[in-house]
């Protein structure tokens, strides 16, 4: 796949570059994955209450003479908990059948529940493997849309730079301009015997400086152009041409991460949060789980509506009950002595994670309130500066001014510029790390 400046016609749109970054990202794609495998995780947890049905058939022949046959069906339906609906038919035919596997000539059939009692009626092993598998894929989500936002941040940081230093580049470059006009000027001035030696100098000293800082500048811009190559390239192996691509001098809009907009995860949360409490409720169900298997556990297998032939004999039932007691229950009581220290752990990680958050969320609002006067005033700056500039070379234009005074005006007005657009995308970067890593919503 090739990427040329043709494609965008010269000029990158955000929204463009950060649709080919996030596309290109391994790390997405690694993420991406593995909610894929946590969904598969899942699913193959349903499967203990998916309805099944177990078919089988056993007899025995000897010497062309029927022994025995016996043909059973039972179909079972997984509930919440530990609870199954169960039903059967069977069909026993031979001389020498076993008398408790005798039915009537057409079959018998039955409808009943299977049941552990106790708190494993509700809190089975089943229910946490479920319940623990969602809870991981939340977790999963989470991280995906904490690696998409990160992929987003550093997307803005890479723009936000490129477009600052392509700004700059241009106010160089013309002053470099201007600089090379104006010494041709005084020169051909000076031929004249309008302009002095001194003047001629200081308009050469002043062309050689601003030629430096076109040099320094590009090597600058080199490098920015090298992130966002790097960004494009991403985990793909694409043939990239950026010479001539610039940035979109329109500030950065922000969007919210693609994973928010998938109904799968729900409701777009601070991602640290989402993983933290998630982790929570897993441990927690797991606690109470933990709980109902250290208690004695009986169970009920009960079939009270039986059905032998076309005659329905509401008399005849078939149940099965038993208790197990496990006389020291070591594996249940580490079991839950594990489930507790876990809980207890994940209590303290979201409690600590909540109060980071809420310090960096703080302290991201404090420092962007402060850089925005720190642009805005060198704004100003910048403002005044370039007004002393026109003023000075008019005056220089008339003879009032020497080169020395101009040159210093134009050096002063192309460092507030580079202060002023640095910044601005510091600014902008700092914002979009406040936004994109504290905040729910964009």
């Amino acid at each position: 796949m090739a990427l040329a400046p043709a494609a965008f016609g010269q000029v990158l749109p955000w929204n463009e570059f950060l649709t080919a970054v996030q596309d290109r990202s391994a790390d997405l794609r690694i993420a991406q994955a593995k909610v894929r495998e946590a969904q598969a995780k899942r699913m193959a947890a349903f499967a203990a209450f998916e309805p099944r049905i177990d078919l089988s058939s056993e007899g025995k022949d000897y010497g062309n003479d029927l022994q025995y046959r016996l043909d059973r069906a039972e179909a079972r339906i997984g509930l919440p908990g530990g609870m199954d609906l169960v039903g059967g038919a069977s069909n026993a035919t031979g001389a020498f059948i076993n008398p408790e596997r005798k039915t009537p000539t057409e079959g018998l059939a039955n409808l009943g529940i299977s049941a552990p009692l106790g708190g494993a009626l509700i809190f089975s092993d089943r229910q946490l493997a479920w319940g623990a598998a969602s809870r991981d894929l939340e977790i999963e989500q989470a991280k995906l849309d904490r690696i998409e936002r990160k992929v987003m941040l550093e997307a803005v940081k890479v723009y936000t730079l490129w477009q600052a230093q392509n700004e700059v580049q241009l106010a160089v470059d013309d002053a470099f301009d201007v600089a090379e006009e104006r010494l041709r000027l005084v020169r051909e001035a000076f031929r004249l015997g309008e302009r002095s030696e001194m003047d001629t100098l200081e308009a050469y000293l002043s062309w050689v400086d601003r030629q430096a800082d076109a040099a320094k500048q590009q090597n600058m811009t080199v490098a920015a152009l090298a992130d966002v190559e790097r960004l494009l390239r991403g985990a793909d192996d694409v043939r990239l041409s950026l010479d001539g691509l610039r940035p979109d001098a329109r500030p950065v809009l922000f969007a919210a991460p693609r994973s928010a907009a998938n109904p799968a995860i729900g409701e777009l949360q601070v991602p640290e949060l989402t993983m933290v409490h998630a982790a929570l409720r897993r441990e927690r169900l797991a606690t109470t789980t933990a709980w109902a298997q250290w208690l004695p556990a009986p169970y009920v297998d009960y079939r009270m509506l039986q059905w032998g032939g076309s005659a329905w004999n509401p008399e005849a039932v078939q149940w099965k009950v038993g208790l197990a007691l496990p006389l020291f229950n070591q594996k249940a009581r580490a079991d839950l002595a594990g489930a507790q220290a876990r809980l207890r752990a994940a209590q303290a990680n979201a409690s600590a994670t909540q109060n980071q958050l809420k310090v960096l969320q703080s302290q991201l609002s404090q420092q962007v309130t402060a850089l925005e006067q720190e642009r805005n005033a060198l704004l100003a700056s910048e403002t005044a500066a370039y007004a002393l500039l026109q003023q000075e070379r008019r005056r220089f234009a008339l003879g009032e001014s020497t080169m020395f005074i101009l040159a210093s005006r134009e050096t002063k007005y192309l460092e507030c510029v580079q202060k002023r657009t640095l910044a601005s995308a510091k600014l902008q970067s700092l914002e979009a790390e406040r936004r994109l890593l504290t905040s729910p919503s964009l």
